[in-house]
């Protein structure tokens, strides 16, 4: 391994180490109440996973309700939500059909109950995944992808994104998109012996999601090259361009294509 590999191998496992060291705190503490900021700021004081459920179970309540809806709650103007997507919301009001997925559940039918998986956690950013408690014929395995974004001490969503944990999302051809680096020996309470993504979100570096491959999943060589792919061709801190669909367990990989580095 050249130089440059053991120094991208160390500043991505330094990074690693931050993420995990965050999210091994992540439900230590009080649970906070949600407040709004004293000075009129649009967010919530508390844990982003606490935020986002009220948030959701407010949402869910109102869905379930046969004399009203989100809408009419005045859910879309939510402090909870920034200005974007309270804005993205609100244009829907009486433009979604029975075959339309609710925008934010992300399910053609009203679930009897949510969960929330988290993807990842850092000081000012968060990313969860909210699914249905059931899977049914009409509860497919469809989910929201949550972003929430902190300042001032308060959390705000910024993005729900619908997809699929078994194919390609609801929206745009892939849940996962990034460019990044394989690594394994990944520091506890990670599996050290599987082999991980390393990419950057926000401009934040060093989050962290786990690789599931299967038959289907095909890496493309630096050569232009497709085949199978199979760990016994991975490195480490090989650059690469990850492509599949976000699941509760991780990436279930697509597409894998190889990079050079550049210098």
């Amino acid at each position: 391994m050249n130089f440059k590999s053991k120094y991208i191998v160390v500043a991505l496992i330094a990074g690693v180490i931050l993420v995990v060291g965050l999210f091994m705190g992540w439900f230590s503490g009080d649970k906070d109440t949600d407040t709004i900021g004293e000075a009129g700021l649009r967010g919530v004081a508390g844990d982003p996973v606490d935020v986002t459920l009220d948030f959701y179970e407010l949402w869910l309540s109102a869905k379930k309700s046969t004399s009203t809806n989100p809408f009419a709650e005045g859910l879309t103007r939510s402090m909870t939500l920034s200005q974007t997507m309270s804005n993205k919301l609100s244009e829907l009001e009486g433009k979604l059909g029975e075959e339309d997925l609710d925008p934010v559940l992300c399910q053609l039918s009203t679930p009897d109950g949510l969960r929330v998986r988290p993807i990842f956690k850092q000081e000012e950013a968060v990313q969860l995944l909210v699914l249905a408690t059931k899977e049914t014929k009409e509860l497919s395995s469809t989910q929201a992808s949550v972003t929430l974004s902190a300042h001032d001490g308060l959390w705000e969503i910024t993005d729900i994104t619908c997809s699929s944990g078994e194919s390609a999302p609801i929206q745009g051809e892939f849940s996962f998109d990034r460019e990044g680096y394989l690594l394994t020996n990944i520091p506890a309470p990670l599996d050290p012996n599987s082999w991980y993504f390393v990419f950057e979100e926000s401009g934040t570096p060093g989050h962290t999601v786990a690789l599931i491959l299967n038959n289907a999943s095909t890496c493309i060589a630096t050569d232009a090259t497709e085949s199978v792919c199979s760990t016994d061709k991975f490195t480490q801190a090989m650059k690469a361009h990850v492509q599949g669909g976000m699941t509760e367990a991780g990436v279930d990989v697509k597409r894998i294509e190889f990079q050079e580095y550049s210098n």
